[in-house]
């Protein structure tokens, strides 16, 4: 199914100012195996990167491809550690998730999800993502 995807980000650094990103994008929704896959294209200034969203019961995995690359696990009171690529180089990043949480019925999805992320050399910070999606009409 088509649907239309709104990410919005917030973090908050070390100096207690508040950095606020929101995108939208289009995509696709799928269910498989008792999990939610919804993909899209993201557009930066460079070229496209595909993002993969898994949605199931315990947690939420981002994977992107493209000019960067990049897996961000997300399970409460989990640390996961994984590798930010970009054009520049690789990155050790770690996630460390406070909260998940998620409404799905058969209009939109919203989820949630608040955790702390640090990637060597470059940030570490408490962010907060907000996704919705609701089926294109």
């Amino acid at each position: 199914m088509e649907v239309k995807v709104r990410i919005k980000t917030s973090q908050c650094l070390d100096n207690g100012e508040v950095q606020t990103i929101e995108s939208f994008y289009r995509g696709e929704q799928i269910e498989k195996n008792g999990s939610i896959y919804i993909t899209f294209l993201e557009y930066d200034t460079i070229k496209d990167s595909k993002t993969t969203i898994k949605i199931s019961d315990e947690e939420v995995l981002i994977l992107k491809s493209g000019e960067v690359k990049t897996r961000m696990k997300f399970k409460e009171g989990v640390k996961f550690r994984s590798t930010y690529s970009t054009p520049y180089g690789n990155f050790d990043m770690s996630i460390y998730t406070y909260k998940i949480s998620k409404k799905i019925t058969n209009k939109n999805i919203k989820v949630n999800l608040d955790y702390k992320i640090k990637i060597s050399g470059l940030m570490d910070a408490n962010n907060r993502i907000e996704l919705r999606v609701i089926p294109e009409v």
